[in-house]
């Protein structure tokens, strides 16, 4: 048996004994290899053809972010010097050199899964085409639908010496044009881009015999009318091929304190257009001379990311592919269920004052959140409603009950999040909208992100205060709580409403700190509180008593909470690890990490909850969260996690577990290699899907 360290100790030897490569997994890599499971979904044949479609709109998208944010984070560090190297001590320009070797490999895997997925649609009828394969009905109904809905939305732009080469926006969708053009002294080529209009439909169902249904890509019916369109230059031929531009997303916010925080927020996202380019994806049967005419104009170097793609880019569209009246070829439905204790309950914040409730998406319909807010903004009894917003849907329903809350006179605190990742520009929007309804809005703590899932409601109820408290593990959404697994604790606990009280207090006058004594909140507590519990673990193990720790969390980084994690596994601790994004941790390494399990969960649905058990010799804590094991939900973000007491709750919480820790459909193990090999059962047992399992716990409590 290895000689059992103290934690000091033990990170100290590892400090000297271990470099980054040895001892993290390459964050960037990881990121990778999470998108590469995305893709593995796509690529695989139990899926519905659809899903697999809309499964590579996702990989794509995923992949925009990445660049948007993460390339583009390395190539600024890389500006530092040669020997810059990311926080886990990985080189950033070897970083890079790997990340494109990668991508130039996921992106011809990806090409592999299209043409496939589109065979497979041919099979059961529905098949693309191209502007060389239409018939004359075809055409026509084509020629048609261009003039009507995209041909004013189109602007040429000719490229010369007298014009400045376009603006390209990033994650828009451009074809590149080449006409050749007739001369006294020869042919020459004449160049022109063309931007394909976003708010256009980007699939357009075409006419067919009844046989089959026919689909074409917006930008083929544009390359069917280029002869008209440059009609002018008589052209001998015209090509066209698509091109894409990812830029920097980071928004460079400046110090000028006498702006406003919205004002700042405004101004940054218009920046945004003009970030550096981190990306540019071209089809790789683009003649060299356009390539390099566009290369010259862009300025773009051979060593930054100029990958070659197939015909089409932006399929980031595929995630919404027409269903096409096909339910044959889509997942079967799971009918989005009621909560037990609000089934047929005419008040829902009475149920929430009798017991704790556990709300868990997308089994459970997200609307019965909305309705506690809609009743809490009719209801008398109701003083105040307060929330804080991180991001929301489109038309949010959430924000709907807020405003008819302030206008029926409750007091409505909204804390909102304006700097949230790529939603700056509607939450600007909601907040004003709010604002014209009466509530009082706040954008949060200087200099922290707020990332929790709160509101608090607060009544009179037989002559007492009475709050009721949702703290979540996801955003209040109502789209997304379509497809990502989250949970929502509801209580009227004053142990707990007392401090999310509290908390709502800081977010308005935050030059005090709040204590709590029961929401471990970061940045204050997380990181610490967490880092107490592996050591109380440790301590059992050294004891000689069972120890134990269940994490599920979609992103675990962070240096230190990883070393905390390969002490415990030293000192004997078993520990299972279920991460579905970025893992920097190594599992399994004899004298580190052979304790630690690490599997990821990729299904029809996002599983984005955040839970922590610690086994704690019989007498188990359980805890929601919405912050990862990333540094800047420990350190930079105000982020929530609860303990759950209820015993009911904790068996609800263990159930979902076990089903992840069994899942023998969708679970990848997760390990140094990145193979993201598929966890499958063994000895003749039953295959066992999660999330199915799931949707059938829950259902079969509603019959209880």
């Amino acid at each position: 048996m290895a000689r059992r360290l103290t934690l000091r100790q033990y990170l100290y030897c590892v400090s000297i004994k271990r470099n980054g490569s040895d001892w993290f997994i390459n964050r960037e890599l990881s990121w990778l290899a999470f998108n590469h499971r995305v893709l593995q979904e796509a690529s695989h044949p139990s899926n519905p053809v659809i899903e697999r479609i809309r499964f590579l709109g996702i990989f794509s998208n995923n992949l925009d972010e990445f660049f948007r944010v993460r390339v583009a984070n390395l190539q600024r560090v890389a500006l530092v010097g040669n020997k810059a190297t990311t926080t886990l001590g990985f080189d950033v320009k070897e970083t890079l050199a790997k990340v494109s070797d990668r991508v130039i490999a996921l992106q011809a895997e990806y090409n592999h899964a299209f043409e496939i997925a589109v065979a497979d649609l041919a099979k059961d009828n529905i098949r693309f085409v191209d502007e060389t394969e239409l018939n004359d009905e075809q055409q026509a109904f084509a020629g048609n639908y261009f003039r009507r809905n995209i041909r004013t939305h189109l602007v040429p732009i000719m490229i010369g010496k007298d014009v400045a080469f376009p603006d390209l926006l990033d994650g828009s969708l451009y074809l590149s044009v080449g006409l050749l053009l007739s001369h006294k002294k020869g042919s020459k080529m004449q160049y022109a881009i063309i931007e394909v209009p976003r708010h256009v439909p980007r699939f357009l169902v075409l006419p067919s015999d009844g046989s089959e249904q026919i689909v074409a890509f917006i930008e083929d019916i544009i390359r069917l009318e280029l002869p008209r369109i440059f009609g002018l230059f008589q052209p001998e031929a015209v090509v066209a091929h698509a091109i894409k531009v990812t830029r920097d997303a980071e928004i460079d916010m400046d110090d000028d304190l006498s702006r406003s925080l919205m004002e700042k927020m405004r101004r940054g996202v218009a920046r945004r257009r003009q970030g550096d380019f981190v990306r540019f994806l071209y089809d790789r049967e683009m003649p060299a001379a356009m390539l390099k005419m566009l290369r010259d104009n862009l300025s773009l170097a051979e060593s930054e990311n100029v990958i070659p793609g197939g015909r089409y880019h932006n399929k980031k569209d595929l995630m919404d592919f027409p269903n096409l009246g096909r339910v044959d070829l889509m997942y079967k439905r799971l009918e989005v269920l009621g909560h037990p204790q609000f089934v047929r309950k005419s008040s829902l914040l009475d149920q929430i004052s009798k017991r704790d409730i556990l709300m868990h998406y997308p089994y459970h319909r997200f609307g019965q959140v909305v309705d506690i807010l809609r009743e809490a903004a009719i209801d008398p009894s109701v003083q105040s409603i307060k929330i804080n917003l991180y991001r929301l849907a489109r038309n949010s329903q959430v924000i709907n009950a807020l405003m008819n809350a302030s206008r029926n006179g409750k007091a409505v605190q909204v804390v909102i999040e304006l700097s949230a990742r790529f939603d700056e520009k509607h939450n600007i929007e909601v907040s004003n909208h709010l604002q014209q309804a009466g509530a009082a809005v706040e954008f949060g703590v200087s200099g922290l992100k707020v990332h929790s899932k709160l509101f608090l409601i607060t009544r009179h109820r037989n002559r007492k205060i009475e709050r009721i408290a949702h703290i979540g593990t996801g955003n209040f959404h109502e789209e997304k709580a379509k497809v990502f697994c989250d949970f929502a604790f509801l209580t009227s606990d004053p142990q707990i409403t007392g401090e999310v009280d509290r908390l709502f207090d800081f977010f308005s006058n935050n030059y005090e700190r709040p204590v709590f004594r029961n929401l471990i909140v970061s940045p204050y507590s997380t990181r610490r509180k967490f880092s107490q519990l592996i050591q109380r673990e440790m301590d059992h193990a050294k004891a000689g008593r069972p120890a134990r720790i269940i994490l599920k969390l979609n992103n675990l980084v962070d240096a230190d909470m990883i070393r905390k994690l390969y002490a415990a596994s030293n000192a004997g601790v078993r520990i299972n690890l279920i991460i579905r994004g970025i893992c920097s941790l190594v599992p399994g390494v004899k004298g580190m990490s052979e304790n630690i399990q690490v599997r990821s969960v990729i299904g029809r649905y996002l599983d984005h909850a955040r839970i922590l058990v610690f086994a704690n010799d019989g007498n188990p804590d359980y805890y929601l969260s919405s912050a990862d094991w990333m540094t800047r939900n420990l350190d930079r973000r105000v982020e929530v996690s609860v303990p759950i007491w209820d015993p009911l709750l904790q068996s609800d919480i263990a159930t979902y577990l076990d089903m992840q820790l069994q899942d023998t459909v969708k679970a990848r193990r997760v390990d140094k290699r990145m193979t993201n090999t598929f966890i499958l059962s063994k000895g003749g047992k039953e295959p066992l899907n999660s999330q199915e399992a799931m949707h059938a716990f829950h259902a079969a409590r509603l019959l209880t």
